[in-house]
């Protein structure tokens, strides 16, 4: 049987025989990612596509040397063949008895006589032999004389039979082949081997593995036995390149150590075993039937289970440990959600759990045939949570919509109808009377007689989307739960450790531990000057420079036109360009001097009540955004025309206000704390004036 073995060597060496095989070139780092199961299968697939590469290449090689060598064959056969016919037909034609021909009068055969022979060829007989001996005469070949050594015949034997140069008719060897001869490793010198030998003999690539952990590449020597004729004529490559042979290069061992802790065969060595393993050899022919190379696993929680070795690569995992369909997002969702509400307990109680950590699973609601439209294929129906208000006989079921998976580019058609029909099919069924779909980001809302919509910023958290779900349902069956406004005013979740707990005991780790990556050296940008920023104070005196002590950052001198001080202020150029720092210094004092207005406490608290009901999220201490005290007061003055879509001033509408008015906009023009609350000043001023004046004239 074909062995295989790899070894790293430092340097390259020749062959017994004297043939040198070197590395070829170094492939460039294969970049890491995060270290996960598919960032390694990406790279060993990229190392097996470098190994197909270069034996592509190679094998190219040797059929161009191939043919070469058999162009050179073809021609010398040709000339002993038209030799063997000249010879003949110069005995049949000899002037000469038969014992009065010598070999000079066969000239052809004569050119051919070595100059070591005992006698000349004048001297002797074209039909001297003596069988069973050895002749005395030896003859020179004249395609290569330097090349083919002499050989003994004798004379009636090369006129005769019209005999040739021996070594001629064997022409080509695994010699002719540099590129093969580099890698064979056999004990027969390369003159003595048949290129079409059906001999099996060592070989050895040499070419270049990846690292599972680094992405760098290091030299290695991939050792294995295979027939001539096969690496001659059909160019086969190495056999562990090609994926027939395994080695630590290229086992399950190497890549993937997690899933060969978890193999349960013990007759299995998974040092030997490839990554790729499906099919298994010789599978069923049948129609609609394959077999499949299966093997037996066992996961950390004692969880036995069959599966390919590459549904194992390429992500499958324990059956019962699965978390497909979960995501943490909705753990930590439904965590909070238990906390305000009653859960349905989980139908199968999860093994994984010890004592005292909640189940968060999925529900699966198994619905009666004659309520499933005739679509559907689903034998159960799957939803995130189960919850019981209090206080109401109604049983609401929850799903998390997130950005991506339920977005119109990946649900469309039967995805979004299915969707759609969901709550209408569990309704009608009697196992819920409400699904509220929590839609993350820039999702469509959903509608229907039993479904609830509720949208939620891309990136809330926990808190904020429990707390949205809450009041759509408080508002939809205007229920009264004094404990849910003690919730929403604390401002904080209180279920996130029993979601850590779950989300530790079924994931392994809260979050995967992010690789580092390999840091490339940071070029040096170029010295290029670039304007200021147009709403900059400050006006470059210098051209750009490089900081000394710090090469990297790159400086400008400047002076500020909004003081006037002539003293130069040395400023990052990039800073300036993007208007992060618009003076000198002089605005940011002004700015610290500047007393803001004074707002009550009385008044802080009323803008906390007014914004909560508006569904807007206020931290519970510390002075509120001037941009709600301005919304606040010119709603409570009844000014809601100039408030936007969201119950809030429009900071456009501000900034255009302020200019009209020749206020200046702060840094990248945007709108101050004090501008909010003169453009709510400015309009109730206005509005007070413009109905006394109308008051006046009435009467």
């Amino acid at each position: 049987m074909s062995t295989a073995s790899a070894r790293a060597f430092p340097d390259p060496e020749t062959n017994s025989f004297g043939s040198s095989l070197l590395w070829p070139s170094k492939p460039d780092p294969l970049p890491v990612g995060y270290g996960s199961r598919e960032d390694r299968r990406r790279m060993a697939q990229a190392m097996r596509a470098h190994w197909t590469q270069a034996n592509g290449e190679r094998g190219t090689q040797v059929r161009e040397e191939l043919t070469s060598a058999q162009s050179r064959q073809g021609d010398a056969t040709a000339f002993w063949d038209a030799h063997k016919t000249t010879v003949k037909a110069l005995w049949a034609n000899r002037s000469g008895g038969r014992g009065k021909t010598v070999v000079a009068d066969i000239h052809p055969v004569a050119q051919q006589w070595d100059r070591g022979n005992p006698s000349s060829p004048e001297a002797v007989s074209a039909t001297a032999q003596n069988p069973g001996v050895q002749s005395p005469y030896r003859w020179r070949c004249p395609l290569f004389p330097d090349d083919h050594p002499t050989w003994p015949a004798w004379p009636k034997d090369r006129v005769l039979a019209g005999a040739g140069c021996p070594a001629c008719r064997k022409l080509t060897r695994l010699a002719d082949l540099p590129t093969l001869a580099a890698q064979y490793r056999g004990d027969q010198s390369l003159e003595d081997v048949a290129y079409g030998s059906h001999d099996h003999v060592p070989w050895l690539c040499r070419t270049w593995a990846a690292d599972p952990l680094t992405g760098l590449w290091r030299k290695v020597e991939h050792r294995f036995t295979a027939e001539v004729k096969s690496r001659a004529l059909q160019q086969d490559s190495c056999l562990v390149c090609a994926g027939f042979l395994v080695d630590d290069t290229s086992s399950l061992q190497t890549w993937f150590p997690e899933l060969a802790e978890q193999l349960d065969d013990p007759g299995l060595d998974p040092a030997t075993m490839p990554t790729t393993m499906h099919n298994a050899t010789g599978q069923s022919r049948t129609p609609g039937h394959r077999t499949y190379a299966t093997v037996w696993w066992r996961c950390r929680r004692g969880h036995r289970w069959q599966a390919t070795v590459l549904n194992r690569v390429q992500g499958a995992d324990c059956g019962q440990c699965s978390t497909s369909g979960i995501s943490k997002e909705q753990v930590r969702l439904v965590a909070e959600l238990a906390e305000l509400f009653v859960l349905a307990p989980a139908q199968r109680p999860d093994p994984r759990l010890p004592d005292g950590v909640r189940d968060f699973a999925s529900h699966r609601l198994a619905v009666a045939p004659e309520f499933k439209p005739a679509h559907w294929r689903y034998q159960d129906v799957e939803v995130d949570a189960v919850l019981h208000l209090p206080g109401l006989k109604v049983v609401v079921g929850v799903e998390y919509d997130g950005s991506y998976h339920h977005s119109s580019a990946v649900r469309e058609g039967a995805g979004r109808r299915d969707e759609q029909q969901k709550s209408e099919v569990l309704a009608s069924a009697g196992l819920l009377d409400l699904l509220v779909h929590v839609r993350v980001g820039e999702l469509e809302p959903l509608e229907g007689e039993h479904l609830l919509s509720v949208s939620v910023a891309e990136r809330s958290g926990p808190f904020e989307q429990a707390s949205a779900v809450a009041r759509a349902l408080r508002e939809r069956y205007a229920a009264h739960w004094p404990w849910l406004d003690d919730y929403l005013s604390a401002g904080v979740g209180i279920g996130q450790h029993q979601a850590d707990a779950y989300i530790t005991e079924v994931w392994g780790q809260l979050a995967a531990p992010r690789a580092k990556r390999p840091q490339a050296e940071p070029k040096e940008r170029a010295l290029r000057a670039t304007a200021p920023h147009p709403s900059s104070w400050l006006a470059p005196v210098s051209e750009p420079y490089r900081r000394p002590g710090k090469p990297r950052e790159i400086v400008r001198d400047y002076q500020c036109r909004r003081c006037g001080d002539d003293e130069m202020v040395t400023a990052v150029q990039s800073q300036v360009t993007y208007g992060t720092r618009t003076s000198c210094g002089c605005l940011k004092e002004e700015t610290s001097r500047r007393k803001r207005p004074v707002i009550s406490h009385k008044e802080t608290q009323a803008v906390r009540v007014w914004a909560t009901g508006r569904g807007h999220e206020i931290a519970g201490m510390g002075r509120v955004a001037d941009r709600y005290v301005a919304s606040y007061r010119l709603d409570d003055a009844g000014r809601c025309d100039l408030l936007g879509e969201d119950g809030l001033l429009a900071e456009t509408a501000v900034a255009d206000w302020a200019r009209q008015e020749g206020r200046a906009l702060g840094v990248r023009n945007r709108v101050t704390s004090e501008l909010w609350l003169d453009y709510a000043h400015h309009h109730l001023t206005t509005a007070a004036d413009t109905s006394e004046a109308g008051g006046a004239e009435f009467h």
